[in-house]
């Protein structure tokens, strides 16, 4: 069964300008019926009765756990929502909300199989969603003109606005030195591909490693403590070496912090700018394979894409990179 959702934004939207805490407080109602629908599927609730109960004067109730909660029957991550982040107060929820619930009405919801009911709340969250800039498609990023910097960072661009730049930018990394570096240290790299969108773990000495170094991939905006501890932690015995993966456009800036506080051997933390790192014909390695592929950065984002497929759907559809000619 399908809906009308094409003036979706017009009608419920109207001069409510779309801010994360009105899309917030939408996708949050959704989730509210969701719910009243799983509680109680013998009998579900009207919407008026749901909306008297879940529309408080300043938003829904629970806004920032049910918008993430949303989110999670997407597969989308939920950082940039979760808690205060999707908006403590959105008064203009007296106005969308009902509009919502108005919306609802119009295509048949209350007279709907609770089948239908589902893929009617499916359908009217889409274009609510993308508003988030998490759609459901892949990311597409154009190569015509671009070198592989540029098209690096386009793709980090894309992962930032959908909340999964760190991971993406990990797995560009690890694919990247998979491919490229020796047989044994290719497999070895592989089993330590993962998947996360959270904050680094403080113990972790590394996201990848390859004999004695230790590859920490960074996205923070600018040079921060934590790393530069983890560097030093990583070579304080002389022995193993730490490559720091940042933002190419912070490259100058890590090496000037880095030299403020230096590791008791410097010459043992490296800093290397993604782009330059993924982008580049060859990773500068010392366990460089003899088998280049002939087009590197298709051969890496494929691998991206076999990867993300590989470790689960949760964030599926907003991971995948579509490179277009």
């Amino acid at each position: 069964m399908e809906f009308d959702t094409a003036d979706l934004a017009s009608n419920i939207l109207g001069d409510v300008k779309p801010t994360k805490s009105v899309i917030c407080t939408l996708l949050a109602f959704i989730e509210a019926i969701h719910q009243d629908l799983a509680h109680q599927n013998a009998t579900p609730s009207r919407l008026e009765a749901v909306l008297r109960r879940e529309l408080k004067k300043n938003g829904v109730v629970a806004q920032g756990t049910r918008a993430a909660q949303h989110l999670k029957r997407f597969g989308l991550p939920t950082e940039k929502i979760s808690g205060d982040l999707s908006g403590r107060k959105t008064p203009q929820s007296g106005v969308v909300v009902p509009r919502l619930v108005e919306y609802l009405d119009s295509q048949g919801y209350e007279e709907a199989p609770l089948s239908e009911k589902v893929q009617m709340l499916h359908a009217i969250s889409e274009p609510l969603r993308s508003k988030l800039g998490l759609s459901l498609g892949p990311m597409k990023v154009t190569r015509a003109g671009n070198s592989g910097a540029a098209v690096v960072e386009e793709i980090l661009a894309q992962a930032n606005e959908r909340g999964i730049e760190s991971a993406i930018a990990e797995l560009l990394v690890g694919s990247k030195l998979e491919i490229c570096v020796d047989g044994p240290h290719s497999a070895r790299i592989a089993a330590q591909h993962k998947w996360v969108t959270g904050h680094d773990d403080p113990e972790a000495l590394g996201d990848y490693r390859i004999e004695n170094v230790a590859i920490e991939i960074t996205m923070v905006q600018g040079p921060d403590e934590s790393h530069r501890t983890k560097a030093n932690r990583i070579t304080k015995n002389g022995t193993d070496e730490c490559w720091l993966v940042v933002r190419s456009d912070k490259i100058k800036a890590w090496q000037d912090y880095l030299a403020k506080a230096p590791s008791k051997y410097p010459g043992l933390v490296r800093c290397y700018g993604i782009c330059e790192l993924i982008g580049q014909n060859l990773t500068e390695t010392r366990w460089r394979s003899p088998k280049v592929p002939s087009d590197p950065l298709k051969t890496v984002t494929e691998k991206v894409n076999e990867l993300v497929a590989k470790l689960g759907p949760q964030y599926l559809p907003a991971a995948r990179i579509d490179l277009v000619e």
